[in-house]
């Protein structure tokens, strides 16, 4: 695949993390290399040797990355991780202390004011990877180390999906952030999950935190600094797409729906491909969904601080709020009822209620007006 531009026709998309965090160039190349298709595996290789030295996916820099790992002691792999929030300059016996127990409700909103502090400066200081890695003045070519970089991505996550079938079938799943769209696919749409290639800008971030092409901004997790490749990983989602639908591969995007224009370029892209299409829309309050990302952003980190995972992104609550809609409740929901005539088949779910199975509370679409 060569360069390719930051916009396409199908998409939408809403540290110096530790020193004992694998480090981006670790077996990078080699990972890469593997998860292309044998065709372009030769082809990939030449472009990661041809990256200069001290680039973080050369194989030069991967093999210098992983000689200090070899030296290390077992007991320094295994200890726990620092904590993000600047522990420099307390006792030894108050940084263990700290990171054996769960933040306080205090203490995390402290860490919250902290998170959104360090993300202004960082996009004030221009490290929002498409101004990083773009090569032209309107940011829309992406450098070609950072395409290998893509194309690595797609093509672990194509492979993945390789016994996804060819039949044209498509869903459209939104709802605000902590909406439970997930939980409805798995289990309460009577959906197989494991027909459909799954296209999610979200999880294009944790791809791109695994492979440390997220900026490392001191006192955040990974994922907490992913908002500085929103852009880049709404690009990628829709180059995974741009690759599934010529062969007709069955895909689910989730998505939130806040922009109608985008919601319909989708569809439109997905008709021209010769689609079936259904939609589902899980709907919940505002004030649940703040709820919920919260309480999601902070699970994350306390995984992140126990050692497990990358962290979870955090969601503002005033950017959830700007969503509010006074006939539908949110802009995303206004978006779905637009669009649902355009669609084969649609439910609407309701997921407000904590503890309680989703309810299916609509549903329609062009089939039962045939019937």
């Amino acid at each position: 695949m060569g360069r390719r531009g930051a916009a396409g026709d199908v998409g939408e998309g809403t540290s110096a993390v530790r020193t004992d965090q694998p480090r981006a160039s670790d077996g990078l190349a080699e990972r890469q290399a593997l998860s292309v298709p044998k065709g372009e595996r030769d082809e990939l290789r030449e472009r990661l040797a041809r990256l200069p030295p001290g680039h973080p996916s050369s194989p030069a820099e991967a093999e210098r990355a992983r000689a200090p790992e070899r030296s290390s002691s077992s007991a320094d792999r295994d200890r726990p991780r620092a904590w993000p929030e600047h522990p420099q300059g307390r006792s030894p016996e108050a940084q263990d202390s700290a990171r054996s127990r769960p933040l306080t409700d205090a203490e995390h909103a402290e860490h919250v004011t902290d998170v959104r502090e360090l993300l202004d400066k960082a996009r004030a200081d221009g490290l929002d990877t498409r101004l990083r890695y773009t090569i032209d003045p309107d940011h829309e070519q992406w450098s070609e180390d950072r395409t290998v970089l893509h194309d690595a991505i797609i093509a672990d996550l194509y492979a993945a999906a390789k016994d996804v079938p060819c039949e044209r079938r498509a869903i459209l799943a939104g709802g605000l952030p902590g909406a439970g769209k997930t939980t409805v696919l798995d289990q309460h749409a009577g959906i197989d999950r494991s027909q459909y290639l799954t296209i999610n800008p979200d999880k294009i971030k944790e791809e791109m935190a695994k492979r440390g092409m997220i900026p490392e901004i001191p006192g955040l997790t990974p994922m907490e600094a992913s908002d500085l490749v929103h852009e880049e990983s709404s690009y990628v989602a829709k180059q995974l797409a741009l690759r599934a639908v010529p062969d007709g591969k069955n895909i689910i995007w989730d998505i939130t729906m806040s922009s109608r224009e985008s919601t319909e370029s989708r569809i439109g892209a997905l008709r021209a491909g010769g689609y079936r299409l259904d939609g589902i829309f899980v709907d919940i309050p505002l004030d649940v969904a703040i709820r919920r990302s919260d309480a999601r952003h902070r699970e994350g980190h306390e995984s992140y601080r126990a050692g497990q995972g990358h962290g979870e992104r955090i969601v503002p609550a005033e950017v959830t709020a700007s969503q509010a809609d006074s006939d539908w409740g949110s802009c995303n929901r206004r978006t779905f009822e637009q669009v649902k005539p355009l669609l084969d088949a649609w439910l609407l779910c309701d997921n407000s209620v904590d503890g309680r199975d989703p309810v299916i509370v609509d549903s329609g679409g062009r089939e039962e007006g045939r019937r």
